[in-house]
């Protein structure tokens, strides 16, 4: 009589449908392996490097957008200046993310009135009585700065002081957008204006990945120094601008190349200096008579760091 209803255990040993589903699931595997390692090393760091450059991209226009809604400001107070004016400049503190694979955000760091800032001036005149010295009324004028946590784009760090917008890398700086320092030449004479600008508030540093919000508030314009229709009785002799910053090359040329387009030359008609933290500059144009006009607007500036 046959036996029925068990096979022998060899048979299972011989099924060619289990091996086949084992080395399929095996190759499936690492097919996913081999992918994923590929999107890793090759094109993961490139994603990351593009989003970080759109995220700078977008500081670059933040920042610029501040420095606008600052001259914004300063102009409505020079007008008129009991003016009450508020606006608000967001900053994306963080960024685009990178959603394949894992998820990945930039960001950086916003610091308010955290860095080296401020300006000296000295007017000279023919007279003792009107000669003329900021002394503290410039002490510090305050600065709002980023700094990227980039792992794949260079880290530029932008920075707003002294009216000026600033852009700095590996301890080279270039000035992107001017300040209210302006040299202009007229028949027989030099004219030299400077409208300060005074950052009102405390100091504080934000790291984030978000967007974050500058209020910035009028507050006061006043006229430091202008002899403006008192020419005929008083003569300037020289102007010195003493500006602390950590981005001395920026200010070097600046100065030298506003000097350059009115046709002063240095050694004869102006000199620069610089320290450790200051760059000095000195304006005695030779046989021409110079004008000079100081102002100083205060702006109060508030943040979520508050």
């Amino acid at each position: 009589m046959g036996k029925r209803g068990f096979k022998a255990i060899n048979t299972f040993c011989r099924s060619e449908s289990g091996v086949s589903t084992a080395v399929a699931a095996a190759l499936l595997i690492g097919i996913v392996v081999i992918f994923m390692t590929t999107v890793q090393i090759n094109y993961m760091p490139v994603w990351k490097e593009d989003a970080e450059y759109d995220h700078m991209s977008d500081v670059w226009q933040d920042m610029s957008r501040f420095k606008s809604n600052v001259d914004i400001i300063t102009a409505g107070l020079e007008i008129n200046p009991n003016a009450k004016i508020m606006l608000n400049s967001p900053v994306q503190v963080g960024g685009s993310e990178v959603p394949f694979i894992r998820s990945t955000t930039t960001g950086g760091s916003l610091a308010i009135n955290n860095d080296i800032s401020g300006m000296s001036m000295i007017v000279n005149t023919d007279n003792m009585s009107t000669e003329f010295d900021s002394g503290t009324s410039l002490f510090y004028t305050g600065t709002v700065s980023y700094r990227p946590a980039n792992l794949h784009y260079v880290d530029e760090m932008y920075c707003y002081e002294n009216g000026a917008l600033i852009v700095s890398q590996e301890g080279r700086s270039v000035m992107k957008l001017a300040p209210g320092i302006v040299l202009e030449r007229d028949t027989g004479s030099v004219n030299f204006s400077v409208r300060a600008v005074v950052l009102d508030g405390p100091r504080g540093v934000l790291s984030s990945n978000t967007v974050e919000d500058i209020r910035l508030t009028s507050q006061s314009f006043d006229p430091l120094f202008d002899l403006t229709g008192l020419e005929s009785y008083y003569n300037i002799t020289s102007v010195d601008v003493t500006v602390y910053t950590e981005n001395k090359e920026a200010w070097e040329d600046y100065f030298r190349d506003s000097a350059s387009e009115i046709n002063l030359h240095e050694g004869t008609d102006y000199s620069l200096d610089n320290s450790t933290y200051t760059v000095t500059f000195s304006l005695f144009p030779a046989g021409e008579d110079l004008y000079a006009t100081v102002y100083r607007s205060v702006i109060k500036i508030e943040t979520g760091l508050q």
